[in-house]
């Protein structure tokens, strides 16, 4: 595939690049990341060569740089998930991928408090999604997206509802969670995403208090 694209192997490399992904129909980020995250290029150095880059490792690291930056200006937002359903396919790597998808999120979410972008807030939100769904939200990630400074972001991605959909969290453990607000429980309760018994057994532990009074409220509701 790479040879019909007949590209001389001299000059410069970013630019040799963008020539072939041109050729193939893409842009040098979807070659990157297309090829880079591709595991059979782990065992064929000459493609790797062709590619411009020294070995392998050294394709990884313009590979995740390319995807941890991007904020679909090179990639759109079907390339991620594109991305994410590999990754998430990839078991013996699936934690470490986890955390370079966190690092993407990081800098997509530093865009969105600078400003209100609607495109960027519907990639945000199939990203958070995508995530979930593939088997990329590590133990870790989840702690990390509980933390009660994700709360709006929680929020503008419907995050809790992936979790739970995703089975990434008991039940039991999410309603435990310190970093939820009482108002994120009880719309699970009210979607019927936590069941009435893991509420009462949570209320039975906890007594009254704001957090009580919001759940008893949704139960009632549910």
């Amino acid at each position: 595939m790479l040879a019909s694209t007949r590209v001389a192997p001299q000059g410069d490399q970013n630019a040799r690049r963008a020539r072939i992904a041109q050729a193939l129909g893409l842009n040098a980020a979807q070659l990157v990341c297309g090829l880079g995250f591709n595991s059979a290029l782990l065992d064929y150095t000459t493609a790797v060569h062709f590619l411009g880059f020294s070995s392998f490792e050294a394709l990884a690291i313009e590979r995740n740089y390319t995807l941890v930056h991007d904020r679909y200006s090179s990639l759109s937002v079907n390339d991620i998930l594109d991305i994410y359903a590999v990754l998430g396919n990839d078991k013996a790597r699936r934690i470490s991928w986890a955390d370079l998808a966190s690092s993407r999120l990081i800098t997509i979410e530093a865009q969105l408090e600078e400003t209100i972008n609607p495109i960027l807030i519907g990639g945000y939100k199939l990203e958070i999604r995508g995530i979930y769904e593939n088997n990329l939200a590590s133990p870790a990630f989840v702690r990390l997206r509980l933390d009660p400074n994700y709360a709006v972001l929680r929020d503008i991605a419907n995050e809790c509802v992936n979790m739970l959909t995703s089975k990434s969290i008991s039940p039991a453990d999410f309603i435990r969670s310190h970093g939820l607000t009482p108002r994120e429980k009880s719309r699970m309760v009210v979607q019927g995403l936590l069941d009435k018994q893991t509420v009462n057994d949570y209320l039975a532990e906890i007594g009254d208090g704001e957090d009580a009074a919001s759940l008893r409220e949704a139960l009632a509701a549910a």
